[in-house]
């Protein structure tokens, strides 16, 4: 019996150890083909399908994610043979879509998003229902809008409302304080 574990516990050394051998692996090859970058000659724009790491990694700040995953630089100088005045690239998700028009430098001329069934804050969800007693929610479309450049100039909520067979809208302007939390008031 001692022979025996000695025996599977020296093939399973030599197992191990057959296994750490380096494997070398064929040379890979990326190519960078602007083509992907190229405007779509009928609509004048390019349409992105976003995929997210994680579910509302878009929706929460999608400016920010069209900033941080998308270079304009690149898409210009791709497209720099049409002359273009200004471009329009489209962000689409599940949810909703980022609209946003660039200049021919690469500066922001305005942008737009609209998202649906998306959740509202906390407190503000609280304050609509508190608000409209005997209503249940049964849809959200959230949406916002800039005009030249990163920040928002407008934002906004609108929920939709039922109780029985009545329904109602509710807007909701969505402020934001210092320390950057959105704040909805009931309009």
């Amino acid at each position: 019996m001692k022979n025996l574990i000695l025996t599977l516990m020296c093939l399973a050394f030599v197992a191990m150890a057959y296994s750490q051998r380096v494997i070398k692996l064929e040379e890979l090859n990326l190519d960078y083909n602007p083509k992907s970058l190229e405007i779509d000659g009928s609509s004048n724009s390019l349409s992105f399908n976003v995929s997210e790491d994680y579910i509302g990694q878009f929706h929460s700040n999608p400016l920010r994610f069209a900033k941080e995953n998308f270079n304009i630089m690149d898409f210009i100088e791709a497209n720099q043979d049409k002359d273009y005045d200004t471009y329009t690239v489209t962000f689409i998700t599940n949810k909703g879509n980022l609209k946003v028009n660039y200049n021919a430098a690469g500066k922001i001329q305005s942008s737009s998003q609209r998202f649906k069934d998306i959740n509202l804050p906390y407190y503000s969800l609280i304050s609509v229902l508190r608000a409209n007693e005997g209503y249940s929610l049964v849809g959200t479309k959230h949406l916002a809008y800039s005009k030249d450049g990163w920040a928002l100039d407008e934002e906004f909520y609108k929920v939709k409302l039922q109780n029985g067979n009545k329904s109602k809208t509710v807007k909701l302007n969505v402020d934001r304080d210092a320390r950057g939390v959105a704040v909805a008031t009931i309009e």
